[in-house]
């Protein structure tokens, strides 16, 4: 499978050229999104949330408790949720591609006619 032999047609070169780069892109992303899930970083107690967000108000703007919760929950929660699902959207972007590039720059069969 060549992608851009001399026979083909500069629109093909030009399409697999384009295929390629978001091939590329796709596998990057896709990694990045995969160190992200497994190699976790240290999620801080609500405690430590707690005292670093209240640090970042005035001190006549008051935070509830209960805004802090759900602030907290908000960030951290389903971090994990996320990471996987780009990891798989990214795996399926890649078998797409992948494919279309395979389906696209296959060679034809040659049908033998049998007598």
């Amino acid at each position: 499978m060549n992608l851009f032999s001399k026979e083909k047609e500069l629109i093909f070169k030009i399409v697999n050229g384009i295929f390629l780069i978001w091939l590329i892109a796709a596998v990057v992303i896709t990694a990045n999104s995969a160190i992200d899930y497994f190699v976790k970083e240290d999620i801080p107690t609500y405690q430590e949330f707690r005292e670093t967000e209240i640090k970042n108000y005035p001190v006549d703007d008051k935070v509830s408790e209960e805004d802090l919760q759900i602030m907290y929950d908000q960030s951290y929660a389903s971090r994990d949720v996320y990471a996987l699902k780009s990891m798989l959207i990214g795996l399926a972007n890649i078998v797409i591609v992948g494919g279309t590039i395979y389906i696209l720059n296959r060679t034809p069969r040659v049908k033998l006619d049998k007598k």
